[in-house]
């Protein structure tokens, strides 16, 4: 979960800086790729930590009933 609070910052903080510098007002393709990616990679850790804890859950009420 910490990844994806650093890549999200990451992310704006990118898009804000890209804003920023010369031409001002404009933004790089390459910013843009790289927030795409932050955001994309960020979304990814949060959707594994959740299906994990799922799956975790999920096998510990299995064994709590007996099995099967």
């Amino acid at each position: 979960m910490l990844a994806a609070a650093f890549l999200l910052l990451a992310g704006v903080g990118m898009a804000v800086a890209g804003f920023c510098v010369e031409p001002s007002g404009s933004i790089s393709e390459s910013v843009l790729m790289f927030t795409a990616q932050c955001f994309i990679c960020a979304g990814s850790f949060v959707g594994i930590d959740v299906l994990m804890n799922e799956k975790i859950t999920n096998l510990f009420r299995r064994l709590r009933r007996g099995g099967s």
